[in-house]
């Protein structure tokens, strides 16, 4: 009803309003720099919901999971390990490390989901999205009459339209990382024939590229939003799977090509390092200066005087705090920082073997990403709707395929690693026989990943008996009720039909007929 009411211009605003004691209360414990410990998970969760709790309780995990391989990385680098023993001992630590850190993370959201009651939650009967629109019609589930939109219509929508944008955009991508290696190219033919020329210059084409794909990434997630609402989705879970989908094949291909390109066919070690620096560093920063200083600024500029205004707000009627609450801009959601998240995961899962400092640059970032982006959700946006969420959803095997790509990619550095190169030319083992143990290998490799994923259990024993044990005590309860029912109308019955002369009454629709007990006894 609220959302009808909105589309009809009838209701300006609905939102929840922020409780600026708790609010203070949890900030202190939260986004304070001087607060080192962890975050308060529970509090977030009674303050902010599921959704908001689970994805910093995400970032957290996270975070304390890339110590053991940024302290690592720190080592190798600290004692100038050989570069073959380098890679071998990163790409299996890398391997061993994505599993068992996805694994562990889905015990740790089932016990989070099993704790705030959402473990079993069914969301078969989703309410429509305020922007669903159609023809109206009888929902022959629930018998509402409400908007319908054929299902034809949004697959021509999806695969007339938003795939071919999809692919044009892949393509400007593909255009930008072209242009980007031609300019390498140019400038290092140009810094060999001049040597005035600063050490600086070459890494400029690495950083105008990392730009271009910052640019392009913002650019095509508005695009993906505006042909996925087009799409007319009836509910929000389906547009938020297809916005996640479309905006992941694009930011996968636009972060990742290039370093796939170098890799696996230049096989240039030397540059893939300086390319994934400049991704790190470079993005890093310019995430940073997006997610905090952009919405600062967004609310100084539209409420110049919001802050006089909110001092003087103690002895002001209710309306006007209601009224100053409503001024902040609407929460967008988690996406982008899942997002963020993602191609950490990538650089970190894929590529940290030939960087090792990967990890300890993306835990610097995250440390203060966590501050930031609790602030921002405290004080730059009105108060998000409270929504359960049971897990990660879609981003969980976003991960975990993210997991099993790093197999081939770790196995295929060491196998294109000076050192291995040496060591077949010595050896006089050939590139085919080399490719026959790199493929062997990998697979030996996939199949410990499989191994560990199955041996470790996605939901504690624990969390386990606790849910059969509600089951059976539900179960058991049902019964009772039940009995009592039985029982009840049993009693009630025999109290209706027992008449005080010791006859039973039986009626119909056109008389009513009395016969002894005696007589019933004999029928």
């Amino acid at each position: 009803m609220v959302n009808r009411l909105q589309e009809s211009k009838i209701l300006h605003a609905f939102y929840p309003l922020h409780d600026e004691q708790i609010l203070c209360e949890l900030g202190t414990r939260w986004h304070s720099y001087r607060n080192l410990s962890l975050q308060p998970i529970d509090s977030i969760y009674r303050y902010f919901g599921g959704s908001v709790a689970m994805y910093f309780s995400f970032l957290e995990f996270f975070t304390c999971s890339l110590m053991p391989i940024a302290a690592f990385g720190t080592a190798v680098v600290a004692l100038s390990m050989d570069t073959i023993d380098k890679c071998i001992l990163f790409s299996f630590f890398n391997i061993i490390w994505s599993t068992v850190v996805m694994e562990l993370w889905k015990r740790h959201s089932s016990i989070l989901s099993y704790t705030w009651g959402t473990m079993q939650m069914n969301s078969q009967f989703e309410e429509p999205r305020v922007g669903y629109k159609g023809p109206m019609a009888t929902n022959p589930i629930t018998h509402r009459y409400q908007p319908y939109y054929p299902a034809w219509k949004r697959k021509v929508k999806i695969w007339c339209v938003s795939v071919p944008v999809l692919c044009l955009f892949l393509s400007l991508s593909l255009f930008g990382m072209f242009i980007f290696f031609r300019a390498e190219a140019w400038v290092k033919t140009y810094h060999s024939e001049h040597d005035g020329c600063w050490a600086c210059a070459l890494y400029l084409p690495s950083i105008l590229h990392t730009l271009y794909v910052t640019g392009m990434n913002s650019l095509y997630k508005v695009v993906a939003e505006v042909l996925t609402e087009w799409e007319n989705h009836r509910l929000e879970s389906s547009f938020q799977n297809h916005l996640t989908i479309k905006v992941l094949v694009f930011r996968f291909v636009n972060c990742f090509a290039a370093l796939f390109y170098i890799s696996l066919y230049l096989q240039d070690l030397e540059l893939l390092r300086k390319k994934l620096a400049s991704l790190l560093v470079l993005t890093q920063i310019i995430n940073q200066l997006i997610e905090t200083l952009v919405p600062y600024l967004y609310q100084t500029l539209k409420g110049k005087g919001a802050g006089l205004k909110k001092k003087t707000m103690e002895n002001a009627p209710e309306i006007d705090k209601i009224k100053l609450q409503g001024q902040m801009p609407s929460f967008p959601g988690m996406f982008d920082e899942y997002m963020e998240l993602f191609v950490q995961f990538g650089y970190v899962s894929l590529f940290s073997c030939i960087y090792p400092l990967t990890a300890i640059l993306i835990v610097v970032n995250n440390v203060t990403e966590i501050r930031t982006d609790a602030m921002k959700l405290c004080h730059l946006f009105r108060k998000p709707f409270i929504t359960p969420a049971a897990n990660i959803g879609a981003w969980q095997t976003a991960f975990e395929m993210i997991g099993f790509l790093s197999v081939i990619t770790n196995c295929f550095l060491i196998s294109i690693s000076p050192q291995v190169e040496e060591y077949c030319a010595e050896n006089n083992i050939t590139s085919k026989n080399a490719l026959i143990w790199t493929v062997g290998i990998e697979h030996a490799l996939l199949t410990i990943k499989i191994i560990l994923a199955f041996i470790i259990p996605d939901v504690p024993q624990w969390v386990k008996l606790k849910i059969e044990r509600v089951e059976y005590q539900s179960l058991q309860a049902l019964k009772h009720k039940l009995a009592e029912v039985d029982k009840d109308h049993s009693r009630g019955m025999a109290e209706k039909e027992t008449l005080s002369d010791g006859t039973t009454e039986f009626n119909s629709a056109d008389s009513s007929l009395y016969i002894s007990n005696k007589q019933l006894n004999l029928l």
